[in-house]
């Protein structure tokens, strides 16, 4: 039995929300559920945080919703003994959510100005929806209760949040873009607002899946130009059909190019992708280089026999203080620089201090996290493991012709 836990505030100083309303609809909903012995629904009005807490620990649900005011970085508003507001910060309910999550898979903040607490939350919980801005009554209701219909009907978080922002658009009410959903940091990250392209890119994707090897290249940025390397590329691979493309999330990089992750439901099981697209209004085509990771010559080959010519290098790259064969003494020249490609294949890279490509890469790496990166790297003697990058390509897999 999977459980809902609700958990709605409306302090006397802050104006009146209709509450039970929202509540009973989202009940209502289960009731004509063909699914309703699977779920159950409690419901704590009033609340303030010590209700949360307790509620959490009694009932230890898979969805948490809460439902009230938002104050944005202030904190959600719940009540205290007298009534009157009481704000939780998004660290705090962070930490408290932290205990809970190995059932609690989603959480719904339903009130306004929240992505800030879910941007917190999702460092613990792999989905949570929030809102980014003010939102109508009507349509936060109208929202949840058709977000809580797919969920009980048996649609994944995703396909739940795209149909409660239609359903929003379909009663002509504002604010369909206002909610946000977020993926949790242990599986990638990332978030969402309802736009129009969402169900163009799925069945480009799709169709991209469905597509034999030597037709792909139609549904790329560069056409025709790359159906020598696709064929060569997959010409190992045996052909996997795609029933279904969900977009968990999507990243702008520029005003054409953006990165999203899908989960593919294929004959052979699910898997989640990440690829790059180029999107011209409803126009989206896959850059398809950038998406597979691809290395102008393969990287066990680079590896084997090393370069003679800088290659292509699509990897993830961060800062390193190790350093190897050539470069065993030239700390002082070189910066190191640990690299990884999309097969997981790693070997590592200098770059020397006084070239231009050094301060650029720098102000990328200096965080210390991985990022993905195009470089022109050559080997420098006998060891491919040991590289020299000549020059940073892209900040993203995405070069620029």
């Amino acid at each position: 039995m999977r459980l809902v836990l609700i958990v709605a505030a409306s302090p006397l100083d802050q104006d009146r929300l209709s509450l039970n309303r929202e509540i009973k609809k989202i009940k209502q909903a289960l009731e004509r559920s063909k699914n309703r012995e699977l779920w159950q629904i409690e419901s704590n009005e009033a609340a303030t945080v010590e209700d949360l807490r307790r509620a959490l620990l009694d009932h230890n649900p898979t969805i948490l919703h809460f439902s009230g005011h938002g104050g944005g970085s202030e904190g959600l508003c719940f009540e205290d003994d007298q009534g009157s507001t009481h704000t939780a910060q998004a660290s705090a309910l962070a930490r408290l959510l932290h205990h809970f999550k190995e059932k609690l898979q989603c959480v719904v903040l339903n009130a306004c100005y929240s992505t800030v607490q879910a941007e917190a939350i999702r460092q613990e919980i792999s989905y949570v929806v929030g809102m980014r801005s003010a939102i109508d009554d009507d349509s936060a209701a109208k929202f949840a209760v058709s977000f809580y219909d797919a969920i009980f009907a048996g649609t994944n978080f995703r396909v739940a949040f795209d149909l409660g922002c239609t359903a929003i658009d379909l009663q002509n009410l504002p604010g369909s873009d206002v909610p946000t959903f977020l993926v949790g940091s242990q599986k990638g990250g990332g978030g969402l607002t309802y736009t129009e392209d969402i169900p163009e890119i799925e069945n480009v994707i799709l169709a991209y899946w469905n597509t034999s090897y030597d037709s792909r290249y139609q549904l790329t940025t560069k056409g025709s130009l790359l159906t020598e390397a696709i064929e060569r590329y997959y010409r190992d691979d045996g052909p996997v059909s795609a029933t279904k493309v969900t977009v968990n999330s999507k990243q702008k990089l520029d005003n054409l190019h953006w990165k999203v992750e899908v989960q593919i439901d294929t004959n052979e099981g699910w898997k989640v992708q990440s690829y790059y697209l180029r999107i011209n209004h409803l126009d989206v085509k896959i850059e398809w280089e950038a998406s597979v990771g691809l290395c102008s010559t393969p990287i066990k080959t680079y590896l084997a026999l090393g370069a003679q010519e800088p290659m292509v290098a699509r990897v993830h790259a961060e800062i390193s203080n190790y350093y190897n064969f050539s470069f065993r003494d030239k700390r002082a020249s070189h910066q190191s620089v640990s690299l990884r490609t999309i097969e997981q294949e790693s070997f590592q890279g200098y770059v020397a201090r006084n070239s231009p490509s050094y301060a650029e890469l720098m102000k990328i790496i200096l965080d210390g996290k991985s990022h993905e990166i195009a470089l022109a790297v050559i080997n420098v003697d006998d060891h491919p493991n040991c590289s020299l990058i000549t020059e940073l390509l892209s900040d993203t897999w995405i070069i620029p012709s």
